[in-house]
């Protein structure tokens, strides 16, 4: 187990749901291997099976190390973090903080690479660093492209018919081998405990997805910077519910829970409104990528499966409800 020097002390801040437990002690295991000091668990309203599975690692890491915040009813992402992070903002004797999604294993060395590359920034606390996941598709996009990830004003899903005459998506900013994020999802988050005391913890009404973009895009705003670690790497090992878009659009796939749809239309477009400059623009790019990204590459799909079709009506109400939400 690797040691940490008292000044780079690094709390965890995880969330388990469901039975999940088995995923969430290879997490722990490794990042205390890493070495992180303690890790803060939601429990984010588990069965009783997965909360006596949590009293076992309890016992396994010692209840200093590892605190467990139970939530009566699960919460959603938004509400676990928020939890989670609103515990660790209290633990004055740790100086980061890393967020791991409870499916996310760090390499052995992905604690140590952050810090490093921190310092070489200049181990400023107004710089916050990123782990790469290596299965996180935007993520190999910010590598291959070397553009900026980021909620553009007035795009939607990235989605910028403007990138026609405003000379395409923005380029990162590169330094010590990191690039520049403007937001930054909850796995693999590293950031100063101090920032919990300047910005706003993750919005509780978004319940799931972008509630970490929301939470995240308030340290550039406030004048610090994200910066994606391509040497601190961290394994998925969970498939995402977004991994059989190749087959057919997330949105319109059966398989696809119903709330998982709704929440990430719904949230996308409060983000995405609090940003934009051309409402008008932002409306088009809606439409356009309706039509070009979800309608027009699953229509044969879609005209095929006539079994289907009660199926796909209704997920077109779905998504039609989401689009009004977030508008609204």
């Amino acid at each position: 187990m690797m040691l940490l020097p008292q000044q780079d002390r690094t709390c965890v801040v995880t969330v388990t749901y469901g039975e999940r437990t088995h995923l969430l002690a290879e997490v722990l295991r490794a990042a205390f291997r890493c070495g992180a000091t303690c890790a803060v668990v939601v429990d984010n309203g588990t069965p009783r099976s997965a909360q006596e599975a949590l009293a076992s690692l309890q016992n396994e890491f010692g209840a200093d190390a590892l605190h467990v915040v139970r939530l009566a009813e699960n919460e959603g992402s938004a509400g676990g973090f928020h939890a989670g992070l609103a515990h660790a903002a209290r633990l004055h004797d740790m100086r980061f903080v890393w967020v791991l999604d409870d499916d996310n294993v760090p390499e052995e060395n992905a604690l140590s690479v952050l810090l490093d590359r921190w310092k070489r920034l200049g181990a400023d606390e107004r710089n916050a660093m990123m782990s790469f996941r290596v299965d996180k598709r935007q993520y190999r996009k910010v590598l291959d492209r070397k553009t900026l990830h980021w909620v553009e004003p007035d795009a939607f899903f990235d989605f910028n018919l403007a990138h026609l005459w405003n000379g395409g998506k923005k380029k990162a900013a590169i330094r010590e081998g990191c690039f520049e994020l403007g937001v930054a999802a909850y796995g693999g988050f590293w950031f100063a405990r101090s920032w919990l005391d300047r910005i706003a913890l993750p919005p509780q009404h978004y319940h799931l997805y972008f509630d970490d973009y929301a939470f995240s895009r308030q340290i550039p705003a406030a004048g610090g910077h994200i910066w994606l670690c391509p040497d601190s790497r961290l394994h998925d090992i969970d498939e995402s519910w977004r991994a059989n878009r190749k087959a057919i659009h997330p949105w319109l796939d059966p398989k696809t829970e119903e709330r998982r749809v709704f929440c990430t239309i719904r949230n996308r477009l409060w983000l995405e409104r609090s940003l934009a400059t051309s409402p008008s623009l932002h409306r088009l790019n809606m439409a356009l990528y309706l039509l070009v990204k979800v309608i027009a590459p699953n229509l044969g799909t879609v005209l095929t499966r006539t079994r289907s079709a009660p199926a796909f009506l209704r997920r077109f109400r779905l998504i039609r409800r989401a689009f009004r939400a977030g508008l609204s």
